[in-house]
């Protein structure tokens, strides 16, 4: 007899099979109880087949019956149906979680748009505060500010509040600059971009620019101020004259 008894039946044995390799390895009995692997089982099926006279010596149909009546002497159940198969092998599963899937996605896709939504009106609420709507003044105040005559000293400072409804009276001091010419001013939001350009601008007699703006009309956050004294002659360049900072909180 073969040393290994419950070898499964592979595409060599299977070339040989014979009543003898059936009995060795007693192939009946583990398919039968279930033990052969699909391939084997197969092959085995394939081979009685072509081969009914051995099932025949084997007396299946009898022991079958006799097997039945064991059975209904002690009272057991004869369920000869086709088992059951496990609950995650039935079609309605894969169609369940299809169902829930497309759930979970239109829910997603409510929650996504409610936060968009959402996310919009805030940004839109943040920009109203930090803008707001131009109020009436309810003061007017003067400012006096000495320029830096170099850029990066950020020496020469304003700080306004915009809650507060002023209206300012700036007096920018450019005694300094002798010659009686035009003047420029650019005012640049910081980390953001240009938020204003002055031409034209004169002294007065004081030798000051004079700039009056109300606090409510310019959003939160820092302004550098540069300002330029333009040529007499087209063909000139404009010089830098000045820098200040104007901090609006």
């Amino acid at each position: 007899m073969n040393a290994n008894p419950i070898a499964p039946v592979n595409a060599q044995t299977a070339a040989r099979f014979d009543a003898k390799f059936i009995e060795d390895h007693k192939l009946i009995d583990r398919y039968l109880e279930g033990k052969l692997p699909v391939k084997g089982a197969r092959d085995l099926e394939n081979w009685c087949r072509a081969n009914p006279a051995y099932l025949e010596a084997l007396n299946l149909s009898e022991r079958a019956q006799a097997t039945l009546k064991l059975l209904e002497a002690c009272g057991g159940p004869l369920d000869l149906t086709e088992p059951k198969p496990p609950w995650w092998k039935s079609p309605y599963v894969p169609i369940g979680a299809g169902v829930a899937a497309f759930v979970c996605l239109l829910g997603f896709s409510v929650l996504f748009g409610k936060y968009a939504l959402l996310r919009g009106e805030l940004e839109e609420t943040r920009t109203r505060m930090r803008q707001g709507s131009l109020v009436q003044p309810a003061v007017e105040i003067t400012m006096h500010v000495v320029p830096d005559r170099s850029a990066g000293i950020d020496k020469a400072r304003i700080t306004v509040n915009r809650s507060v409804p002023q209206l300012v009276d700036l007096h920018i001091d450019l005694g300094y600059s002798k010659e009686p010419q035009q003047y420029r001013m650019f005012v640049d939001k910081q980390d953001q971009g240009r938020a204003l350009i002055l031409n034209d601008l004169l002294k007065d007699s004081n030798g000051e620019l004079r700039l009056t703006f109300n606090t409510t009309g310019l959003a939160a956050g820092i302004y550098s101020v540069r300002i330029e004294s333009l040529p007499v002659r087209a063909s000139g360049s404009p010089v830098p004259e000045g820098w200040l900072i104007l901090d609006v909180r």
